[in-house]
């Protein structure tokens, strides 16, 4: 009875997923701090955490000083690979920029009245007037949580990424195989940016900006369960608890749907991308030179044991 209890937990996410996408992620102008990417000046602290499904661009603002900051969410964006999505979005516009849709994140940090909907932005009848210019008091943090970072089912990574064989997290006496690609910034599949405009007085006379960089610099697919790691039981909410041992605030994941093929299944039936004309005439050239050798290997035996046989004559 036992055994049926763990089981039954794992099997609630086996429906659905059997792989899962790692996303790591680098820094190009902020430090580490306690696994948190931080940026500090004499004014502000920013720190972020990118940990969710899809990933999500969430960051605090602490004012250090002795005075308010304000931050005006018009002149700020987020961007993603050159792409500039604003922060701050004009009420009866919303409902037309459907260019938003999958990067916008519904949550408890998003201004009330806005949600998303199949991948697109919507809003509620009662419309509640976004903020555009958020005032922060000394020594006080704001948080904010409003794009997704990869807003796709899934990345499909080469059959030629590296790969190699783990113990599993959830049953350590068995063995998985992880792939794994590196990117430099120059070769990454996304660059990502947060720009934030501030100044010390509410009219914005003085401004002074934040520009925070990054970019993913590595993907890991691998099994659900090595994923997820150990069944840890349920919270008091009744929710299935796992360890996760690949959490970090600098990554984040992709669950992989049904019909994804993974690295492991295409190449155990050999699913690869179609091949160019050039590569399948290099392949039927290198069948013919084969065959004609063969010929001819065979013509010289059956020469040699002519010529043994009329000699024997």
């Amino acid at each position: 009875m036992k055994k049926l209890i763990l089981i039954i937990p794992i099997l609630t996410i086996f429906g659905c997923y059997s792989y899962v996408q790692l996303f790591e992620t680098e820094s190009v102008n902020t430090k580490t701090e306690e696994g948190f990417y931080v940026y500090k000046t004499d004014t502000v602290k920013l720190t972020y955490s990118f940990w969710a499904e899809k990933g999500i661009l969430s960051f605090s603002i602490f004012n250090k000083l002795n005075v308010p900051i304000y931050i005006d969410w018009k002149k700020s964006s987020y961007i993603d690979n050159a792409n500039k999505l604003n922060y701050w979005i004009d009420e009866e516009k919303i409902e037309s920029v459907s260019y938003y849709g999958g990067y916008l994140y519904s949550s408890t940090l998003l201004k009330s009245g806005y949600a998303t909907s199949s991948g697109k932005a919507t809003s509620f009848t009662t419309k509640i007037s976004p903020e555009r210019i958020t005032f922060i008091p000394p020594k006080s943090i704001y948080r904010k949580s409003q794009f997704c970072l990869l807003p796709i089912d899934y990345f499909e990574l080469s059959v030629n990424a590296k790969s190699y064989e783990v113990n599993r997290n959830d049953s350590p006496k068995k063995i998985t195989m992880v792939y794994e690609q590196s990117y430099s910034k120059e070769l990454t599949p996304l660059v990502f940016r947060n720009f934030l405009t501030f100044s010390l007085s509410e009219d914005f006379k003085e401004e002074f900006y934040i520009d925070n960089e990054f970019y993913i610099s590595n993907i890991k697919e691998m099994d659900l369960r090595h994923f997820v790691g150990k069944y840890l039981g349920q919270d008091k909410n009744y929710k299935d608890v796992y360890e996760y041992p690949s959490k970090s605030p600098t990554s984040f994941y992709l669950y992989m749907p049904v019909e994804y093929k993974s690295i492991e299944i295409r190449n155990k039936y050999e699913i690869y991308p179609k091949k160019t004309d050039n590569e399948i005439k290099g392949k039927l050239n290198k069948k013919t030179k084969d065959a004609i050798l063969s010929l001819v290997f065979a013509g010289l035996i059956t020469g040699a044991i002519v010529l043994s046989i009329l000699f024997l004559l």
